[in-house]
């Protein structure tokens, strides 16, 4: 994982000197830290201003970035990872000479040769930014599905880019009102902040310096691989079964290119199961890292994810959240909700990016040198995975796209403005309307690609970078979420209900109790959130007021916060309703802070290296 941040400014047009430029950029790269904590590379030159932060996982020594052609007259700057990088360059070796071993410099070569036409052969997750001196022009580009962020801005002739919204605000130009919207309905390219966007996954941008044209475009669409009628391919579900599974394991495979360390969540579930399976192929003493805590003790992932660890004689680390004494635990404050709402970009707070975080925290401080994490994100999305959950009432997979539907069509009529006063309105996702033909599934998965990029792989991404660590999602290769595109409709039943295909899969390396078992998130692990977040509420409270309440940056009036901290308990409907609100109008309040001021409401290295949650191992 790295960053990386910069600014350009066409036609000529420079409003700051150049000590002016460098100071901004070393302010914005001291907000990219935690992505790139190993180096730091700068350059400016009119018109453009870039800084560089790395986190060394590839070509340790001689991987600095940004990476120069031969003739200096374009560079190239990668946050993520190209896996297919060596087979790429095989065909490159007789026209180019490489500098370094590090996979970005494939990316220069071959933009070289073919431009934008070089993101369709890369296999990776990445958020790219090229220069190219000759022309003038800033390339900008995003992996397909969205994994790695980008923010942008552009105010005239001027365009700001990053990494991250937060690392944007230490440029004075940069637009700072804060918007709000429903968090299910949020567009794939809008922020928090009105004027700052993010480039979708599967798009690039192009800003021509002597012109000030930007022009953004998509370059990969899942909607292409879909089969929309009966399809005359003679293949059985079997077939696609093991061809998912020759995929999937080349997938892993490559997530497991590095010269570091590497370690894995472990849930205890199918998708992280799969994944570690494969993994122990390839790689030694695969360090493993489970939540325990009263729900997964009750729905038994911490005993599969035990017992799985011991079969394959793996390192097992289960990290213990203590309901009762977490908060204790992590030292939690209003500086700590702070910190939170900062490193996440956006103005909410969630229990679950809380967990996450502890969980890396852990990782980091005892285990410094592992910097790459698999995880078993993004399985469910293209597979069926949410069609027969234990708490559904879905009988099958009829019965499934009939709720599919059900809620297509409640979705379509909930677009409403917002109760702020700021101009506020909720977005749709980008998908004005879906190809002709196609299915309800196949509509959803469509949805679920604006899904991931608004939720999951946003969460995971910053959970693992406030403590520079890379996260790795195998199941999100391009070519295995192409594969289950392709899968004729007429196969959707035997493959995608219950996600057979992956548990059929997965059925080569697991245990056939642990590749049917039920994942269960149910009651008992709400509740225990909801009660951590009053006991969040009831801690935090007094210090929130007194710093954020009865001045106009507040967005709410002081009665009615109030009001919510005086209704909200655990033991009503009404009562949990008012908690929610009242953790999301704090997380509001301090965001627009943030926004307002351009500056972290507390340390940016507040809770980094200090003392971890602690192992379980007698449970």
């Amino acid at each position: 994982m790295c960053g990386f941040a910069g600014f350009i400014d066409g036609n000529n047009h420079q409003q700051y000197k150049q000590s002016e430029r460098l100071q901004i950029l070393n302010q914005m790269g001291e907000r990219l830290y935690r992505r790139g904590i190993d180096d730091k590379q700068l350059f400016d030159s009119t018109p453009l201003s870039f800084i560089f932060r790395r986190l060394s996982i590839v070509d340790l020594a001689g991987g600095q970035q940004p990476i120069w052609n031969e003739d200096k007259t374009m560079f190239v700057a990668v946050n993520g990872e190209i896996y297919n990088h060596i087979e790429l360059r095989s065909n490159l070796r007789n026209t180019h000479q490489f500098r370094t071993y590090s996979d970005a410099e494939i990316v220069l070569h071959l933009y070289e040769e073919i431009g934008v036409n070089a993101l369709h052969l890369l296999n990776g997750m990445f958020a790219i930014a090229l220069w190219d001196a000759r022309r003038q022009q800033l390339f900008l580009a995003r992996d397909r599905l969205g994994i790695k962020p980008l923010y942008y801005a552009q105010i005239g002739s001027l365009l700001i880019f990053s990494s991250t919204l937060m690392s944007l605000f230490a440029h004075p130009d940069v637009p700072r009102h804060p918007q709000f919207q429903d968090l299910t309905n949020l567009s794939v390219t809008t922020s928090y902040v009105r004027g700052i966007n993010r480039l979708a996954g599967g798009h690039y941008l192009l800003y021509d310096a002597n012109t000030t044209n930007l022009i953004i475009q998509s370059y990969w669409n899942l909607e292409n691989y879909w089969v929309t009628e009966p399809n005359s391919d003679s293949r059985q579900p079997q077939d696609y079964i093991r061809e998912y599974r020759e995929l999937f394991v080349d997938s892993v495979q490559k997530r497991l290119m590095s010269d570091v360390p590497v370690g894995a969540f472990l849930s205890g579930g199918l998708d992280s199961g799969a994944v570690v399976a494969v993994a122990n192929q390839f790689h030694n003493r695969l360090h493993c890292f489970s939540i325990l805590a009263d729900y997964t003790r009750e729905n038994g992932d911490i005993q599969a994810a035990r017992q799985f660890c011991q079969k394959l004689n793996l390192p097992f680390h289960p990290v213990y959240f203590d309901s009762e004494k977490l908060l204790e635990q992590v030292h939690f404050s209003l500086e700590t909700f702070e910190y939170f709402i900062w490193i996440m970009d956006a103005p909410k707070f969630n229990m679950d990016w809380f967990l996450k975080h502890e969980l890396h925290r852990y990782c980091q401080t005892l285990f410094p040198d592992l910097k790459v994490m698999l995880l078993g994100q993004g399985a469910d999305e293209f597979a069926g995975g949410y069609s027969a959950p234990e708490d559904s009432s879905t009988k099958d997979w009829q019965d499934y796209i009939q709720q599919l539907n059900e809620e297509e069509q409640q979705t379509s009529q909930l677009k409403q403005l917002t109760s702020l006063n700021d101009g506020s309105y909720l977005f749709d996702r980008g998908i004005k309307s879906y190809p002709p033909d196609c299915t309800s599934f196949q509509k959803q998965m469509l949805r679920e690609v604006y899904y991931l990029q608004d939720y999951n792989l946003w969460h995971e991404d910053r959970s693992a970078m406030s403590q520079s660590i890379e996260a790795r999602v195998p199941f999100l290769d391009h070519r295995l979420v192409e594969y289950l595109a392709a899968v004729p409709p007429q196969h959707h039943a035997a493959l995608f209900w219950n996600k057979m295909i992956i548990r059929e899969m997965a059925g080569q390396w697991l245990p056939h109790d642990f590749v049917y078992r039920k994942k269960s998130f149910g009651a008992s692990h709400q509740t225990e959130w909801v009660l951590i977040q009053y006991k969040i509420v009831q801690r935090i409270f007094t210090q929130f007021c007194e710093k954020y309440l009865a001045n106009s940056r507040s967005l709410f009036s002081d009665e009615q916060i109030l009001s919510w901290f005086d209704q909200a308990n655990v033991n009503s409907v009404k009562g949990i309703q008012a908690l929610d609100k009242l953790l999301n109008a704090m997380a509001m309040t301090v965001f627009k802070t943030i926004c307002l001021t351009g500056k972290s409401p507390t340390s940016m290295d507040y809770l980094y290296g200090c003392s971890p949650l602690k192992t379980l191992d007698d449970f």
